[in-house]
C-alpha cells in the first residue's frame, strides 16, 4: 500500500546510529483513490556530505492536481502527479503520472506502475536505487570536483557500479531489459550532468555519459525491427485519377466518415447537407446520380468513437491515447494499429464483466470483417495496412515490417503531396485517399483532391524469421571504398540504395562490450527527368561512424560503370589503444592515428597520437611535390569530419572535437598555407595565421606567414584614387539583369551604358557627355552579341555549350560565354572566396566537353566584343561576386590565383550587378542600402558609374 507521503527522510534516530540521510521519490499510485489521497504539494531535501566542503543537497518536490469529472461530456475525474528530483550536480529528473477515475471495465488495465527511487549520500558518495524491480542494480557516483563557476559537483560512475551494470548490459533477455528500463529513463534525462560543460556532447570516459550511451545501445538492440526489404511484397498501384475535390475531414471520430465503399463503388456524402451522396464506379470511371445517403448493412460495422469511447458489447471503452479503431471485428472487438514497431492489436471485452484486454489478431479473423466493411486501410486479406501519411505499407502481423509505397506514375506523382484518409475497398482492388497541396503551398482553405487508383498484390509468403535491421558484421580494413559505382544505372524515380556494415575493431577494450565501427554507403539518382547530360551519373555518400562523437563523411558523384576515381580507399587499422586511418594509393601518406583512452561502459576519449604529429612535421619541412600531395590528402581525410571541416571554413566551435586534438588545427592551417605557396592558389587567404603559442611555434607558423605576405601582391586597381569621382546616374526600382544573363536590362553599346527599365524602351547614358539620351525602341539599340549570353538560366543540372551539354553543379558560378563553343566558369568548390576559373569547351569534332585553363587573350577578346562583362585589365582580371558578400572581389583570371576585395562603397551600402565596359574604362554597379528593409521610397537603389584607372 502506498504511503501517505512520497518522501521518507531518515532524520529521526530509530537506533543507536542514525541512518544515512536521503530522500525517496515514491512509486506511481495504482489507483485514482490512492492518487487523490496524496497531499496537493510536498517538498523535501537532504544534505549531502561528499567531502568537498559545502555542496548542494538533494531536493524533491511533488504536486498533485485533481480534475473533477464532467458526466455530461463523459469526462472522468483525473489526477496528475508531477515529481521532480534535483541532485548536487545540478541535474534534474521529472516524472509525470496521469491516473483516470473511470468506471470498472471501461478502460484497459494500466501498465505496471513506475517504481520507487531512493537517493542518499553515504560514505561521501551519491547512491541511487530503483526499488521493487528484480535485479535492478545500485548506481554509485563518486565526486571528482566542483565546477569553477557553477559550484555544482562533478561525478563519475564508481568501479563497483560499473561491475554491477555491465552484466545486465550485455544480456538480451526480458529480465535484464526490465532491470534497466527505469535507469534508461533516469540517466537519459540527465542524472547527472557531464564532467565538463565544454565537453557536454562528448562520450566522457568514467562518466554517466558512458552509462547513458550503453543504456541507449541496449534499448536500441532490444527494439530492432525486422528488415524485410529483401522480401518485399509485390504491391503495384495504378496511375492516380483525381475524381473530385473535397474539404478535409474535421477529425470528429464520433461520426461515420463521409467517404466509404459500398457494392464496389466509392461513395461520398455531400459535405454541405450530409443527407445526400454520390457514388463513383472505378471500373467505368463514372459518377452516379445524387441519392439519399444509404449505408445499408455497413452501419453495423461502424468504428466511430463517442465521447465515452468506442462501443464494445454493452459498454463504452476508452481507447489508448492517440489511437482510433481501424476495423470492427465483432460487436465486442475492434482492431487497433500501434505502428510499425508493435503492429496491430485486437481490443475486446469478454462476455461477462471482466476488464477489456488486448491481444494479437489471428490470421483468419480479419478476412470476413474486411469484406463486410465500408473500407479500411487494410488490404491483402488483412495482412497489410496503409500508412498513407508516411507513404508506407506495413505488415499487420509478425514478422513486422514496412515498405515504401512505390507509386508507378509521372514525375508529378505523390512525392511532395501530403496524403490522408485512405480507404481501401473491401476486396482490396482499389484505394481512395485525399491529396493535399505540396508542403510549400499549404493553404487550409484549399480543397483536397479526391484520388482513386488500383491496387494489385501478387503472391507473397512472409519469411518465418525476421531479418535484423542491424548491419552485418565484417572484418576488413577498408572503411570507405573509392567512390565508384559499377551499376545498375539509376533513373530519377528510383529509390536510393543503402549499404551498411559493422566492422570489428579491437582496441584492447573489455571483451564483453565489443567495439565496432559502422559504415553507410548511399547511392541515389543524380539527375532530374529534364537532365539528359548525366543519365548515367549517381550521387554517392559514404559515412564512417567510429563513435557517436567521431564521424567521417564524404559526398560526390560517379558515372555508372566507370571505376576511375581521384579518391582512393580509406582504410583503418585497429590495435591496442590505437586507431589509424589513411588513404590508399598516396605515397608517404601520414596516417591519422588516434589514441583511444577507454572508459566505463565502452566510452572512448580520443586524442591525437604523437606519432601523427611527428609524421606531419617531417613532411612540412619538405618542399617537394610528393610531400605536398601527401599533406593535401591528409587534410582532405581529416576534413571528412564535420568538426574539422567547419573549423577550416568558419570559426571553430568551443566544444569542437578533432580540432582540439593536440596541434591538429594548427597543422591543418600549415598544410593549407604550404599548398597555397606551392600552387600559387590564393595566398592572400592564408596570411592571417595564428602565430602565437606552442603549436604555432612547433609548426613554424610565423615563418610561413612571412612567406605568404611576400607572395601576396597589392591591389592592382587603385579604387581609392577614383572613388570620389563616382557618379550616381539614375535610381532603379530593382537590380537589373546584366550580361551574360539572358535579356539583359543594363548593357554597353557604342561607348554608352544602355538601360531597359521597361520592355522595349531603351535609354543610353553617354559617360563623356554625362547625360542620358532619349528613349528609343530596343530594336534600334539591341544588345551587340546575343551569342555571348548564357544559354540557360540553370533550371536544370545540364549547361549547353557548342550544341552539347555538361553537368552543372552548385559550386559552379559566374558563367562568362567566350564564344558559341566555350564558356568560362568559376569553380568555387574550394570556397566561395577562392575561385578557380576554368573554360568548358566543346571541340569541333564529336568529342565530349573538355576543361582547360583560360587565356588572357581570349578573355580580352570576349570583353571587347560584348556589351559589358566581368573582365578587366585586358583579360588579366575578373570580377567575382561571392555569396552574401557586401562588395565584389577582383581576382586574377589565370594562375597564380589571387583575389582582392574591392572597397567601392562604405559599410552602409552593398554593391550589386558590377559590370566593366568593353574598353575597360568604366565600372557600373547598383548601390543598395545594406541591412535596410525593402522600401524604394525610403531606401532607394542607385545606379553608379565609376571611371577606372588603367591596371598596370
Amino acid at each position: 500500500m502506498l504511503g501517505v507521503s512520497p518522501f521518507l527522510f531518515a532524520t529521526l534516530a530509530v537506533a543507536a546510529e542514525a541512518p544515512p540521510q536521503g530522500v525517496v521519490l515514491d512509486a506511481e499510485p495504482r489507483t485514482f483513490a490512492e492518487a487523490k489521497a496524496l497531499p496537493s504539494q510536498l517538498t523535501g531535501s537532504a544534505a549531502c556530505d561528499l567531502g568537498l566542503g559545502k555542496t548542494p543537497g538533494i531536493t524533491v518536490t511533488q504536486t498533485v492536481e485533481v480534475t473533477q469529472a464532467i458526466p455530461d461530456f463523459c469526462r472522468p475525474a483525473e489526477a496528475v502527479i508531477r515529481q521532480k528530483l534535483s541532485l548536487p550536480d545540478g541535474s534534474r529528473v521529472e516524472r509525470e503520472f496521469r491516473i483516470v477515475d473511470d468506471a470498472p471495465g471501461t478502460q484497459l488495465p494500466p501498465p505496471p506502475p513506475r517504481p520507487r527511487i531512493r537517493v542518499r549520500c553515504q560514505a561521501r558518495r551519491l547512491e541511487l536505487a530503483v526499488e521493487g524491480v528484480p535485479e535492478s542494480p545500485l548506481l554509485t557516483l563518486e565526486p571528482i570536483g566542483i565546477g569553477a563557476t557553477s559550484g555544482s559537483v562533478k561525478f563519475r560512475v564508481s568501479r563497483d557500479s560499473e561491475a554491477r551494470f555491465l552484466p545486465l548490459l550485455v544480456r538480451d533477455d526480458a529480465g535484464a531489459r526490465g532491470a534497466l528500463e527505469e535507469w534508461d529513463f533516469l540517466v537519459g534525462k540527465g542524472v547527472p550532468s557531464r564532467m565538463s560543460v565544454r565537453e557536454a556532447n562528448m562520450l566522457e570516459a568514467d562518466s554517466v555519459a558512458g552509462l547513458a550511451a550503453a543504456l541507449e545501445r541496449a534499448r536500441k538492440r532490444a527494439a530492432l525491427a525486422p528488415d524485410l526489404e529483401g522480401d518485399r511484397p509485390p504491391l503495384k498501384a495504378g496511375a492516380p485519377e483525381t475524381i473530385g475535390e473535397v474539404r478535409p475531414s474535421k477529425g470528429n471520430s464520433n461520426e461515420d466518415s463521409d467517404l466509404f465503399w459500398r457494392q464496389g463503388r466509392l461513395c461520398m456524402v455531400r459535405q454541405d447537407t450530409g443527407k445526400r451522396m454520390r457514388c463513383y464506379d472505378p471500373v467505368t470511371r463514372r459518377w452516379g446520380k445524387t441519392v439519399p445517403v444509404d449505408r445499408g448493412s455497413l452501419a453495423t460495422g461502424s468504428t466511430r468513437v463517442g465521447a465515452c469511447g468506442v462501443r464494445l458489447g454493452t459498454r463504452d471503452v476508452r481507447l489508448p491515447q492517440h489511437l482510433e479503431p481501424e476495423l470492427r471485428l465483432s460487436p465486442r472487438a475492434v482492431l487497433l494499429w500501434y505502428g510499425p514497431d508493435q503492429g496491430a492489436r485486437v481490443l475486446e471485452v469478454p462476455e461477462g464483466n471482466g476488464p477489456p484486454r488486448l491481444r494479437e489478431p489471428e490470421a483468419e479473423e480479419l478476412k470476413k470483417p474486411m469484406l463486410a466493411s465500408a473500407g479500411s486501410r487494410l488490404f491483402g486479406e488483412g495482412r497489410f495496412i496503409l500508412d498513407e501519411s508516411h507513404k508506407l505499407f506495413c505488415s499487420v502481423q509478425r514478422p513486422l515490417g514496412c515498405w515504401s509505397l512505390q507509386w508507378d506514375g509521372s514525375p508529378d506523382d505523390e512525392g511532395a503531396h501530403p496524403l490522408s484518409e485512405a480507404r481501401v475497398s473491401p476486396d482490396g482492388r482499389w484505394v481512395a485517399y485525399m491529396r493535399g497541396p505540396p508542403s510549400s503551398k499549404v493553404d487550409t482553405d484549399e480543397p483536397l483532391g479526391l484520388v482513386v487508383r488500383s491496387l494489385e498484390l501478387g503472391p507473397y509468403v512472409a519469411p518465418r524469421e525476421p531479418v535484423s535491421t542491424e548491419p552485418r558484421l565484417v572484418r576488413t580494413d577498408v572503411v570507405m571504398e573509392k567512390p565508384a559505382w559499377a551499376g545498375p544505372a539509376l533513373k530519377w524515380d528510383d529509390e536510393e540504395r543503402l549499404f551498411r556494415a559493422r566492422i570489428a575493431c579491437d582496441l584492447g577494450q573489455d571483451p564483453r562490450i565489443p567495439f565496432e565501427l559502422e559504415t553507410r554507403r548511399t547511392v541515389s539518382p543524380y539527375n532530374r527527368p529534364a537532365d539528359a547530360c548525366d543519365s548515367d551519373r549517381v550521387r554517392l555518400r559514404q559515412e564512417l561512424t567510429v563513435t557517436e562523437d567521431l564521424k567521417f563523411a564524404r559526398s560526390t558523384s560517379a558515372v555508372t560503370g566507370d571505376s576511375r576515381s581521384a579518391m582512393g580507399d580509406v582504410k583503418v587499422r585497429c590495435q591496442a589503444g590505437r586507431l589509424s586511418l589513411w588513404v590508399e594509393g598516396v605515397p608517404g601518406f601520414p596516417a591519422l592515428t588516434l589514441a583511444a583512452n577507454m572508459g566505463a561502459f565502452g566510452a572512448v576519449r580520443w586524442s591525437l597520437a604523437p606519432e601523427t604529429e611527428t609524421r606531419l612535421q617531417a613532411l612540412l619541412a619538405r618542399d617537394d611535390a610528393p610531400a605536398i600531395e601527401a599533406l593535401d590528402a591528409f587534410a582532405r581525410l581529416v576534413k571528412l569530419n564535420d568538426d574539422a571541416r567547419e573549423m577550416a571554413w568558419v570559426k571553430p566551435k568551443e566544444d569542437s572535437r578533432i580540432s582540439r586534438m593536440g596541434c591538429l588545427s594548427t597543422a591543418l592551417e600549415a598544410i593549407s598555407a604550404r599548398k597555397a605557396l606551392a600552387e600559387g592558389f590564393h595566398p592572400e587567404r592564408q596570411v592571417s595565421l595564428k602565430t602565437d603559442g606552442a603549436c604555432a611555434e612547433r609548426y613554424g607558423m610565423r615563418a610561413l606567414q612571412q612567406r605568404l605576405q611576400a607572395a601576396t601582391l597589392p591591389l592592382p586597381l587603385r579604387v581609392g584614387a577614383v572613388k570620389g569621382r563616382a557618379e550616381v546616374i539614375s535610381q532603379v526600382q530593382s537590380v537589373p539583369r546584366i550580361p551574360p544573363e539572358r535579356q539583359p536590362q543594363l548593357y554597353w553599346r557604342d561607348g554608352a551604358l544602355c538601360m531597359d527599365p521597361e520592355a522595349g524602351q531603351v535609354r543610353c547614358y553617354d559617360p563623356a557627355a554625362r547625360k542620358w539620351g532619349t528613349a528609343v525602341d530596343r530594336q534600334e539599340r539591341p544588345f551587340p552579341r546575343e551569342d555571348l549570353l548564357v544559354k540557360s538560366q540553370y533550371q536544370t543540372r545540364c549547361y549547353p555549350v557548342g550544341g552539347r551539354t555538361f553537368p552543372f553543379s552548385d559550386a559552379m558560378r559566374d558563367i562568362l560565354p567566350l564564344s558559341p563553343r566555350a564558356s568560362l566558369i568559376a569553380d568555387t568548390s574550394r570556397g566561395d572566396l577562392a575561385p578557380e576559373f576554368k573554360v568548358y569547351e566543346a571541340p569541333e569534332d564529336a568529342g565530349p566537353v573538355r576543361t582547360r585553363a583560360p587565356t588572357v587573350e581570349e578573355l580580352a577578346l570576349a570583353a571587347r566584343a560584348g556589351g559589358g562583362s566581368a573582365s578587366l585589365g585586358e583579360g588579366r582580371f575578373l570580377l567575382h561576386a561571392p555569396k552574401d558578400e557586401r562588395s565584389p572581389w577582383l581576382c586574377t583570371a589565370v594562375r597564380p590565383w589571387t583575389c582582392w576585395k574591392l572597397p567601392l562603397e562604405s559599410e552602409d551600402y552593398g554593391v550589386r550587378a558590377p559590370m566593366a565596359s568593353p574598353d575597360g574604362r568604366w565600372l557600373s554597379y547598383v548601390r543598395i542600402p545594406w541591412g535596410k528593409p525593402e522600401d524604394p521610397k525610403k531606401y532607394s537603389k542607385e545606379l553608379v558609374l565609376l571611371p577606372l584607372t588603367p591596371i598596370p
